[in-house]
């Protein structure tokens, strides 16, 4: 055997041995963490999302009972004061006009004007009469169409049996109530639809007054006016189709009585079933997600554990309608439908549903791992919610699915240095087998290939002369241009990473315009801006952070991005924005007590209704305040140490009222302290000269025009901070 093939076969053999073993342990390693992580990760994610749902619950719950007091309240109120004109026999004169329908005419009908509260489904199909009515051809049947009402007036609906001579007198007393459903509407805002009284002679006093009832409408025959004339106490009812709109609707409903103490009818509030349910819970469902109400008050739940489904969202609702308009979306079973499942879990929910408690529960639903939020309504209802499991572990299950790639990959990718090494070696030992004295060659060699990415190179060759040093000299320097390389690598995935966590996008709130923009230097650093939505403060309210970590590299952007989460997470939770500060604070001073690092921070939340602008300030540079109407400028200098300082240290919140006109800008250092050629700082009276001279521009625009001029300050200089700029106007 040739030399040649003995140095191959040795090399070989140490090389490729270590190499294969290493290259198994590793991938299964990998694949160990990847399960554990992805394990770990569902567990969390679950839990996460139990809170979440939990809370959210018990928040619609409380929501919830407080509305069915109000409820109830206005109901007596009702009920005392028709009972009260039903016995006075001395009554107040009649007004000029007097809304009376019935199935063949309508009588003195007054104005009726449009509400977005109030839609119906169109009954069309049958006629052009019909079309022209709406005086719209394009209505298709089923389609979603105004109810015109009289917020001045009573309506009041005559039933086939009754004349008009003998409801006078029922009509004369009720028509003074305009007054107290006037009022009762205004407590209850949005939270009825209708208000009514249904007397036994077939009379019904509806306000807002509309004549929307179909002919045969008449009260006594529904279940509802049944149940409180055979309990004679006040009643909430199962939901049912509001014979005016067509949406699903509940009743609260009360009996009258006459002196005698002899039942005369019924005084109601009607509610749209999506009025009472935290609008938290159904916007935006996940997809998969099932809505529905239950009731356990049916004889045939006491006998067998199981819950009857009352009404579900239909697939084809709009996910940006109010919660006053999703009654018009909820559907009835045509025939009664149970709910019921073969798991220990689902009768503590039914017992749940049956002592009107709330919580989440964890089971499969239809054979699909699901988690159950439920939440009581009423006395006799409760909203389900069941959402499939993997749309919350959607995380995990991406997660995994990245790391089985990546292990394939890894497979590949060793099999692929496998075979260089075998080629490798096989070059070395065929020079090696050759005169030592081409030694340059290989050398020159080996720096080609590093110079083509092959950190593995290097110059496989030994001697006690100078070529021998020169080849040991160059085998060191190969790693530690991977390493260099490597840490190059490292901190521009960093600033990729830094740049994807900034807002794509401004807030677009009615009363303001907002511009912002971040222009990040050749180093990565720790400039910070943020806008938080906040659904518990309300929808014309927005939070926005700026700040700046001290120092470049990836320690700096590794606080960014922990402050960031820190602020999103508190700040989205409604809580009070000094509690939020001074928590984050803690968690950074944690964060940073082995690293000198820390992060000034400015932190508002904007209320665009009332102008408002609540503010703290963690040792950054003050807010500006331009008030064009005096050409003046304010600072929001308020006390505030960095965070990352003192873990206890108490915050101050501030609240400023801001005016139509005026702009806010928050900025970072890097833009005032950006250096010209000649050393000299772009300076803050150059930032207010440019927002002076822009402020009749759209807020982008300003910010845009602030960027540039700071760029052609530094006549091509590289810039030494990141530029950060966020510009509120109140319109």
């Amino acid at each position: 055997m040739k030399i040649r093939w003995k140095i191959l076969i040795v090399l070989l053999t140490f090389s490729l041995v270590p190499l294969f073993v290493l290259k198994m342990h590793g991938l299964k390693s990998l694949t160990h963490l990847g399960s554990d992580l992805q394990t770990q990760t569902r567990v969390t994610l679950l839990e996460r999302a139990t809170a979440s749902l939990s809370h959210m619950a018990k928040a619609t719950a409380a929501i919830i009972n407080l509305q069915d007091r109000l409820y109830r309240t206005t109901l007596k109120s009702v009920q005392a004061e028709a009972e009260f004109r039903l016995r006075d026999d001395d009554t107040e004169p009649l007004p000029p006009v007097v809304f009376i329908t019935s199935p063949s005419e309508t009588i003195s009908k007054p104005v009726l004007i449009s509400d977005s509260r109030y839609k119906k489904r169109a009954l069309m199909g049958r006629g052009t009469a019909r079309k022209s009515q709406h005086r719209m051809a394009s209505i298709q049947r089923g389609d979603l169409i105004d109810l015109p009402i009289a917020p001045d007036n009573i309506s009041f609906w005559l039933t086939n049996d009754l004349p008009l001579k003998e409801a006078m007198p029922d009509i004369t007393r009720l028509e003074p109530l305009i007054h107290i459903f006037q009022a009762c509407s205004l407590t209850l805002e949005n939270l009825a639809l209708w208000q009514d009284v249904s007397l036994e002679n077939g009379l019904v006093a509806t306000y807002p007054g509309h004549n929307a009832f179909p002919k045969k409408y008449d009260p006594r025959t529904h279940e509802w006016y049944k149940q409180v004339k055979k309990n004679l106490k006040v009643t909430w009812t199962l939901p049912a189709l509001d014979a005016a709109t067509r949406s699903l609707c509940y009743r609260l409903s009360a009996p009258l009585f006459n002196d005698k103490d002899e039942f005369i009818g019924v005084v109601s509030l009607v509610i749209p079933v999506g009025t009472t349910i935290n609008s938290s819970l159904l916007i935006n469902p996940e997809s998969g997600t099932t809505i529905m109400m239950v009731s356990s008050s049916h004889p045939e739940t006491e006998q067998e554990k199981k819950l009857l489904i009352v009404g579900q969202i239909g697939d084809d609702h709009d996910k940006d309608i109010s919660p006053q308009m999703i009654s018009h979306f909820w559907l009835v079973p045509p025939e009664p439908e149970w709910l019921k499942e073969d798991h220990p879990e689902f009768n503590t929910l039914v017992e749940d549903v049956a002592d009107k408690n709330f919580g989440v529960l964890q089971m499969d639903y239809k054979g699909i791992p699901s988690l159950w939020t439920y939440t009581p309504i009423n006395m006799r209802l409760s909203l389900l919610i069941i959402t499939p499991v993997n749309e919350f572990t959607a995380e995990a299950d991406e997660a995994e699915q990245y790391i089985r790639e990546s292990v394939a990959y890894q497979y590949e990718g060793s099999s692929l240095i496998a075979l260089a090494v075998i080629i490798s070696v096989a070059l070395v030992a065929y020079f090696v087998s050759q005169s030592l004295s081409l030694p340059i060659r290989k050398i020159s060699e080996a720096v080609i290939k590093v110079g083509e990415g092959d950190w593995n190179a290097r110059a496989d060759f030994h001697s006690s002369d100078e070529l021998g040093e020169l080849a040991e000299n160059f085998n060191i320097m190969v790693p530690q241009l991977r390493e260099h390389s490597s840490i190059q690598q490292a901190l521009s995935l960093a600033d990729e990473a830094q740049q994807s966590l900034f807002p794509q996008e401004v807030p677009s709130l009615v009363g303001t315009d907002i511009g912002a923009r971040c222009v990040f230097s050749e180093k990565t650093g720790g400039d910070y801006y943020d806008f938080i939505g906040c659904k518990a403060c309300g929808p014309d309210v927005f939070a926005a952070a700026i700040g700046d970590v001290s120092g470049h590299g990836i320690s700096a952007a590794l606080l960014m991005t922990s402050a960031r989460a820190y602020i999103r997470a508190l700040t989205g939770q409604g809580k009070p924005l000094v509690e939020v500060i001074s928590k984050v604070n803690r968690l950074v001073t944690n964060d940073c007590a082995k690293t000198g690092h820390f992060m000034t921070l400015t932190t508002i939340i904007c209320d665009a209704g009332n102008k408002t602008v609540n503010w703290i300030r963690a040792g950054h540079d003050p807010a500006l305040i331009y008030t064009p109407e005096t050409d003046s400028f304010e600072e929001l200098i308020g006390e505030g140490l960095a965070l990352g300082v003192d873990e206890d240290y108490l915050y101050r919140d501030y609240l400023t009222q801001m005016e139509s006109g005026q702009i806010l800008t928050l900025y970072t250092d890097g833009i005032w302290e950006a250096h010209g050629p000649a050393g000299k700082q772009f300076g803050k009276d150059s930032l207010r000269r440019i927002i002076r001279d822009n402020c009749h521009r759209p807020s982008q625009e300003i910010v845009d025009q602030l960027l540039e001029e700071v760029t052609a300050h530094r006549k091509g200089l590289p810039l030494e901070d990141d530029c950060t700029v966020i510009i509120v106007k109140f319109l």
